[in-house]
């Protein structure tokens, strides 16, 4: 009897459903996390609001749609998971951020104050670009504080300021990515480490189970051995004689074995009990097995519809001859069933269809 083996990871934190993806490992989505990116984006709206001069409608309505945008961009870099960031994502939410900085600064209205109302925004972009650092994008972490650079030197041409101020305004991104970017360098590579300790944890887990498995099969096979088959060798080696009877079970217990070696895409307990009943009237029962089928893949319903047929084809025949293959990959058909009997000759070919394999009547020969 052939074991069917499943293999079931441990549950504790090597266990893939457990095991946090990195942005958690980081520690960027504990709680303390959300509530300083709430402190920063309340202390961005009372800097802007009470710092702000009198101003327009569209001012204001730019204003908010820098704060919402910057926003969005640092709750997008911390949800997605992938590690390290798309770097399609990365160039998305990077442009976003220097878009949502340059439209603040140029929104900024002039007065006593204006000095604070610039150096605001750029704490939302130093967010965005520290954690492209930590998440393997260093690169385009410091692209974004040379971006933030050009922005600022923009806004200062543009009125008339001195351009050394791009630098104290861009002063807080420059600051973020620079400790950002040797936190990366010492706890990615450890995090890597962590990953791969944890696959080679898991093949470990893996070749034990198998083993297990081989070894209980092993054990099955042998008491199914000495429980059958070694009394009837016994009597063979002692000259004793066998009646009819218990020569038709030796044979059978012959073709059963046979069939597990040689046919085991098909061994199932209704294909035993079928073919033992089949080979009891005189029918010759032929199973094999040329590695067409993945039986690791096969689910319950391709093996009963796959097996199901033989049993059918089996328990119908009256007498006659049935031969069943699976055959090797690559051909177009997956398994073909012949049975040829004093009236009958049919043969069944298992192949892909529309809605999943299939069995078919087929009026090729026999062959």
């Amino acid at each position: 009897m052939a074991a069917v083996v499943t293999v079931r990871e441990p549950d504790h934190p090597g266990d893939p459903s457990e095991v946090p993806d990195l942005p958690t490992l980081l520690g960027l989505r504990s709680p303390l996390v959300g509530f300083s990116i709430a402190v920063l984006a309340v202390a961005y709206v009372v800097t802007v609001i009470g710092t702000s001069g009198p101003m327009t409608g569209i001012a204001w309505a730019g204003q908010a749609l820098a704060f919402v945008l910057a926003l969005a961009c640092i709750h997008t870099v911390v949800a997605i998971p992938a590690d390290p960031l798309p770097r399609w994502a990365a160039v998305v939410i990077g442009g976003a951020s220097l878009a949502a900085l340059g439209i603040a600064w140029w929104l900024a209205p002039a007065g006593s104050q204006w000095w604070v109302q610039v150096t605001a925004p750029p704490a939302m972009t130093a967010v965005v670009a520290g954690v492209f650092a930590l998440r393997g994008r260093a690169g385009l972490a410091w692209l974004m504080v040379l971006g933030t650079m050009g922005v600022a030197a923009a806004w200062a041409l543009a009125h008339g300021e001195n351009i050394g101020l791009m630098m104290m305004m861009s002063n807080r991104v420059l600051s973020t990515v620079l400790p950002a970017t040797i936190i990366a360098l010492m706890v990615r590579p450890m995090l890597q480490l962590m990953g791969a300790l944890r696959d080679r944890e898991l093949a470990a887990v893996r070749f034990a189970a198998a083993s297990r498995a081989t070894a209980d099969e092993r054990n099955e096979r042998l008491d199914a051995f000495a429980g059958e088959v070694r009394p009837i060798l016994e009597r063979i080696a002692a000259g004793q004689e066998f009646s009819e009877d218990e020569a038709m079970r030796a044979r059978l217990l012959e073709s059963t074995l046979r069939d597990e070696v040689r046919g085991r895409g098909w061994d199932s307990e209704g294909v035993r009990l079928a073919a033992a009943a089949a080979r009891s009237r005189g029918v010759a029962v032929q199973l094999f097995d040329d590695g067409g089928v993945d039986l690791d893949q096969l689910t319950a319903i391709d093996a009963e519809r796959l097996r199901g047929e033989l049993i059918r084809v089996l328990t119908a025949i009256p007498a006659g001859a049935v031969t069943a293959r699976i055959l090797p990959p690559g051909r177009d058909h997956i398994a073909v069933i012949n049975a040829v009997g004093d009236d009958v000759r049919r043969r069944r070919v298992y192949r892909p269809g529309p809605t999943g394999p299939r069995w078919y009547d087929d009026a090729a020969p026999t062959t």
